[in-house]
């Protein structure tokens, strides 16, 4: 009885607050129309229906009520922005090693095990353990992220949740603890802090983390709290509730869902800003400036009820849409636009920002259907009228603002994979890859489109002008590295193609999974070998791929990831570190015992 309860008071909830959002929007005027089959871009419009999005003196008013049986306890989130600072952009986005398991700064190689951080020089074959920086993690960590910036190193994983008698709340966390490492061998942790909700993405820009979560409202714990939906956010032994003005409403409240985003400073460790949306999140990404966030929402809508004979007629549309937050990273967090596109993402990695432009890929998906009621005989009959299955991609400008959009990519397959590189989008469906070339924002083009090896799993830059593509075939069998020569954006050409020889043993979409360096052309993997996992070397000499081999350690785990500095390869993982020879292909030394 106690569980019904709750849930009719999650459902009583989500009425007050989808209530309350009708009103708002209502107070927003009328939308337009869409502009065009291929988006909806609502441009004022659809800014100044951000109202629907504020949280209103009504919507304080509820949160505080939820709020008021344990507020108090808690103390109140002080953004601290500095308004001092100088005009203009002040951030930029970090490398693209920013949240790998493991990271270097050259001289010394920092991983994760499950309880703590590895410290291990870099020194060829006199490499070894510096440090061993226990960190609390609760053996129930996971989705491992490290960011380094300067000399701090922000550890971020997501956890359950467990109240002070050990109970399971039945929620996630997403911890973060900032260590100096100032003296590598003697790592100091400096804070740690804890956003609720499970870690959807985290940004490093410029010394300050942005870290987006996702908490589930339908796992909220058994007691029945009324400041248990209020997203918490937790700092050195603090609590800060976020305040109503700092939770936005959203229009469709339904999926129960809450995205916290918190921005952290490295340099001190603390919260600079937080803000939450009653609605969840799929994709992030971020440039010098903003912070994008973007979730897929389904529309049905239904005619009034019709007689068609005997029968009563209720006609159904549903659509999939696109919903992208824009958030200005002006030293905190402020939510600035909004727009929505047709379609569903495609996908986690179907967002990217470059030169202060979007480039979104998405599925357009509407159909409409009938369903005719016989009240006398007591049946029903579903008759479907029509369905729109077609791919795009959207190019907008840093306020979300359409600049140019491209229709029927892959046919009626959906996309499968998305990856911008430079001017250009790869874009596989089915077994199509279709080159997009975005020189021209306006006026996007597919510049060719061909049967491709299989599924595009992974892209990635060499030497000079060309990237390999890794696919596994449609029919199975074997992964395949293809070259590409992008030198003349509206023919890339195709140079060479090596099956792999051995199957991947890790996941090789996950962060620095596939080794890649382009100054040298050596790519690296885990692979099942005959009787132990083997780490496969190829290496791109410009024309073609050269197989060069197996490095076999005495040990190399499924998730091992590979370093090349200074000459040497460093194969890591948190049991041992592998210093080999990657032109003689030769271990040199290993470090083991890196747990301590």
């Amino acid at each position: 009885m106690k569980g019904v309860n709750r849930v009719k008071k999650y459902i009583c909830l989500l009425l007050v607050l989808t209530l309350l959002v009708g009103v708002l929007s209502a107070c927003g005027g009328e939308e337009p129309a869409a502009a065009g089959p291929l988006y909806a871009e609502r441009g004022d419009a659809q800014r100044a229906s951000l109202g629907s999005l504020s949280p209103a003196a009504d919507a304080n008013t509820v949160l505080t009520a939820l709020a008021a049986a344990g507020a108090s306890a808690s103390a109140a989130l002080e953004p601290g922005r500095d308004d001092s600072a100088p005009a203009g952009p002040r951030l930029r986005v970090a490398d693209d090693a920013a949240g790998d398991p493991v990271l270097t700064d050259g001289s010394c190689i920092y991983m994760l095990d499950g309880y703590g951080l590895v410290t291990v020089s870099a020194a060829g074959t006199a490499s070894k353990v510096l440090a061993y920086t226990k960190v609390d993690r609760g053996g129930e960590g996971w989705n491992d992220r490290l960011y380094l910036w300067q000399d701090q190193i922000a550890v971020v994983w997501t956890s359950l949740a467990f109240d002070d008698q050990g109970a399971w709340q039945g929620d996630m966390e997403t911890q973060i603890v900032i260590l100096s490492v100032a003296d590598p061998a003697a790592p100091k942790q400096r804070s740690a802090l804890t956003v609720e909700g499970s870690l959807v993405e985290a940004c490093l820009v410029d010394g300050t983390l942005c870290v987006v979560t996702q908490k589930n409202l339908l796992t909220l714990p058994e007691r029945e709290q009324a400041d248990s939906i209020l997203p918490k956010l937790h700092e050195n032994g603090k609590t800060f509730t976020l305040r109503p003005g700092e939770i936005y409403l959203s229009p469709d409240p339904a999926n129960a869902a809450l995205t916290v985003t918190a921005a952290i400073r490295l340099e001190d460790g603390r919260f600079v800003d937080a803000l939450a949306f009653t609605d969840g999140t799929e994709a992030v990404c971020a440039d010098g400036q903003n912070l994008y966030l973007a979730r897929t929402r389904w529309n049905e809508s239904a005619s009034a009820p019709r007689k068609d004979g005997a029968y009563t007629v209720v006609d159904y549309s549903t659509a999939a849409e696109t919903e992208i937050k824009r958030l200005k990273l002006d030293g905190g967090l402020t939510l600035a636009d909004g727009c929505i596109l047709n379609g569903a993402l495609s996908g986690p990695e179907a967002m990217d920002v470059r030169n202060g432009q979007l480039r979104v890929a998405a599925r357009v998906d509407e159909r409409s259907f009938s369903v005719y009621t016989d009240e006398a005989h007591g049946w029903t009959n579903r008759e479907e009228n029509s369905r729109v299955l077609e791919n795009q991609l959207v190019i907008l400008d840093g306020e979300l603002n359409v600049v140019g959009a491209l229709a029927r990519l892959g046919g009626e397959a959906g996309i499968t994979d998305c990856g911008f590189l430079r001017a250009s989008a790869w874009i596989t469906a089915k077994d199509t890859l279709a080159v997009v070339d975005l020189s021209d924002p306006v006026e996007p083009k597919i510049i060719q489109s061909f049967a491709a090896a299989g599924e595009t799993l992974l892209l990635r830059e060499l030497g000079g002008n060309c990237v390999a593509v890794l696919s596994l075939p449609a029919s199975g069998g074997k992964l395949r590295l293809t070259a590409y020569d992008l030198t003349d954006p509206a023919a890339p050409r195709q140079l060479d193609s090596l099956e792999l020889d051995a199957a991947p043993a890790g996941d090789l979409a996950q962060p620095g999974a596939l080794f890649a360096d382009a100054a040298s052309g050596l790519l690296g993997w885990p692979a099942a070998g005959k009787d132990r996992t083997e780490y496969r070397l190829v290496r791109w000499n410009g024309t073609k791929f050269e197989n060069k081999g197996s490095l076999a350690p005495d040990y190399v785990p499924g998730d091992a990831r590979g370093l090349l500095l200074n000459g040497c390869l460093y194969l890591c993982d948190p049991a041992q570190v592998s210093v080999t020879d990657p032109e003689g292909m030769k271990v040199l030394a290993t470090v083991s015992n890196a747990v301590g």
